[in-house]
């Protein structure tokens, strides 16, 4: 085998170098045809989003001739199938992942014409939905249309109507026939303001047809919801119908709270009123207190902690001295009450005796002199007088006659005089026993 392959190698590396242009030729043509590939073809292949749709005709319809799926004019992917179920033609498409959620379910197909020979190209209308259509659903027919043939449009006019076709192509062939042209120039110049006013009723009836469109998807989706929750629609209807018995029953009430309604709309008006002046009043306060709430804070933080650390001492220390100084307190409490009644005189004694001292004290201008002055000498002449001194001070001697009624007098009132008791003790004058 190597022999023979030594004696042929130019033979085969022709071989060879055949099976790799052939590959490489394959490969380009595959790469540039204009359908997509399958996803299981290596390096070549696409995964793709995949999606039917329901015609009443698929004339001209092909797969694998490139005919594609457009969005807004842009293609989104490929015709791949088209097959026939209960005398439908459902055409299967496969539309590039990043263009799959622009479909929603709500979307709409028309087959339309790419060039004169009829080459077909998928035409979508995303919706306005806001659900996405799910991969490998199939759209219904009753959101698809296939094209429209000019024979089919003439096929559908009755005899009488193609007559009256054929007499008014003839006479537009008169209308443009020759030495008409400027009339017809002038016809159409004056026909301005028409089709101007004909543009703005047809954008018109166009925006309506879009609204009249999504108004009956709307009542669809209401109606098959309605008819899913009939159970719940009846449920509503009779507590609606319970509640509207109520409000009747209690009609009278309601006509009393709204008699009242508009004294209470009043009073709340004054109320906002002044909720407002009050909200006026305290921004600027609670403004100024601002600076107060933040620095609150910290202080509470730092007061928690002293709090924490005093926690063992006002436990057992605090409060049973509170507890044992609260009957002393109390009694405490009653004498400072009557000690109250007893302050504004002794305020007052003590006010005048201060108006005393100022007036002994006060020294006149000029050569007169104060009750100061004159009180040593009012003390040395006191002296002088009384020269002679005992146990009981610097007083004049001289005879006190004391008779046994009158000591028995003096004892019965001192008796009930503590003070003068006190006088007559330091006087030591002699009792009525010794006297009598």
């Amino acid at each position: 085998m190597r022999r023979m392959v030594r004696e042929h190698i130019r033979d085969v590396l022709a071989i060879v170098a055949l099976v790799l242009a052939g590959l490489f030729t394959a490969g380009y043509i595959l790469a540039n045809q204009a359908s997509a590939l399958p996803s299981w073809l290596p390096f070549l292949g696409e995964d793709r989003f995949e999606l039917k749709a329901e015609f009443s005709s698929s004339q001209a319809v092909t797969p694998g001739q490139g005919q594609g799926v457009d969005i807004a004019g842009i293609q989104v992917g490929d015709v791949t199938g088209v097959s026939l179920e209960d005398g439908r033609a459902v055409v299967e498409m496969e539309v590039d992942y990043e263009y799959a959620p622009l479909i929603n379910e709500d979307a709409s197909l028309l087959t339309r014409p790419k060039t004169g020979l009829n080459d077909m190209v998928i035409e979508v209308d995303p919706g306005v939905s806001d659900e996405d259509v799910e991969e490998g659903s199939t759209i219904p027919l009753a959101s698809t249309l296939p094209p429209v043939n000019p024979d089919e449009v003439l096929a559908a006019l009755d005899a009488d109507t193609q007559g009256f076709l054929k007499l008014l192509l003839q006479g537009g062939a008169d209308a443009l026939g020759e030495d008409r042209g400027r009339k017809l120039s002038g016809a159409l110049r004056q026909l301005e303001p028409f089709a101007r006013d004909v543009a703005r009723i047809s954008g018109a009836l166009a925006e309506r047809r879009e609204n009249v469109r999504r108004s009956i998807h709307n009542f669809r989706l209401l109606a098959r919801e309605l008819g899913d929750k009939d159970e719940d629609l009846v449920r509503f209807v009779d507590s609606s119908n319970a509640v509207l018995e109520s409000f009747a029953s209690q009609e009278a009430s309601i006509r009393e709270a709204l008699r009242e309604l508009p004294g209470a709309l009043r009073e709340t008006n004054s109320a906002l009123g002044s909720a407002n002046a009050f909200a006026l009043e305290a921004g600027p306060a609670l403004q100024k207190v601002l600076p107060a709430a933040r620095a609150l804070a910290p202080a509470l933080r730092a007061t928690a902690d002293f709090t924490r650390r005093t926690d063992d001492e006002v436990r057992d220390q605090i409060r049973p001295f509170t507890r044992q100084v609260r009957a002393p307190v109390v009694h405490l409490r009653q004498a400072t009450q009557r000690l109250g009644r007893t302050i504004p005189s002794l305020k007052t004694g003590l006010t005048r005796l201060n108006e005393g001292l100022n007036a002994l004290a006060y020294n006149p201008a000029g050569a007169a002199e104060g009750y100061l002055f004159y009180l040593p000498w009012l003390n040395h002449n006191t002296n002088a007088q009384y020269l002679v001194q005992d146990s009981h001070a610097s007083l004049r001697r001289g005879i006190v006659l004391l008779s046994c009624g009158a000591s028995r007098v003096a004892e019965n009132v001192t008796a009930v005089r503590p003070q003068l008791r006190t006088l007559l003790q330091i006087t030591n004058q002699p009792t009525s026993a010794d006297i009598c």
